[in-house]
């Protein structure tokens, strides 16, 4: 998650570690009716986690609706994260609406919210626009997604067993002890694929991930960028 302000708090110029951060939430509070999107969302993290101040879903979701209605795309997600249901009793379920906040994220390029979009197809049994989403955020470093699509491109109606060795090539190496269903996985393929193919698998799998996106890198930016 993110906490980024763009010339909204003039400060001394000192480090996070020297803010409390009960003093940043009241800072930022002094700002919630600036207007600006950043403040709104960094607000709703506070309240959403209970930083610096006692936890608030329901005023979370506030913060996160303002920041989201001024076009912000993390905070759009998190409006979404909600409505799916992450708090339950916060506020009402409404999965397309849901559906509708999380695809903002996702078209900018938030990882986690491609791969939520990815889950919402593949509920609702569009395999085909689930395994776009995923292989974006695949391609970012999303394991989970990259795990639901190795599944896909060897179960599929069209399977592509090269793809999915490659991608449980990639799992196996991010896990410092893959999983016995993963290894099982692989050995399936390896009976099926000839020295060829692997060899192909493992040059798509040396060229499968392309980055983060910069949306991606803010979200993960943690405290510290404040």
């Amino acid at each position: 998650y993110l906490l980024i302000f763009s010339s909204i708090i003039s400060l001394s110029p000192v480090t996070a570690e020297e803010i409390s951060k009960e003093v940043m939430f009241t800072r930022l509070s002094a700002l919630a009716t600036s207007g600006n999107a950043d403040v709104k969302y960094n607000l709703g993290m506070f309240l959403n986690n209970g930083i610096g101040t006692a936890r608030d879903n329901k005023a979370a979701f506030q913060y996160f609706s303002e920041a989201a209605d001024l076009g912000h795309e993390l905070a759009s997600y998190k409006v979404g994260c909600y409505l799916a249901g992450q708090f339950p009793g916060a506020v009402p379920v409404n999965e397309a609406d849901a559906h509708k906040f999380k695809m903002r994220a996702a078209e900018a390029g938030y990882d986690l919210a491609q791969f939520d979009v990815g889950m919402h197809f593949a509920k609702m049994r569009d395999s085909q626009n689930a395994a776009i989403w995923w292989e974006r955020a695949s391609r970012q470093g999303n394991m989970a997604a990259t795990a639901y699509l190795s599944n896909y491109f060897s179960n599929s109606s069209s399977p592509n067993l090269v793809k999915s060795y490659a991608l449980a090539l990639l799992l196996k190496a991010t896990m410092p002890e893959p999983s016995k269903q993963l290894l099982a996985h692989m050995a399936q393929l390896e009976t099926k694929l000839s020295a060829e193919q692997q060899l192909e698998s493992e040059v798509l799998r040396a060229s499968w991930l392309t980055g983060k996106t910069p949306l991606s890198v803010k979200a993960q930016s943690g405290i510290d960028a404040i």
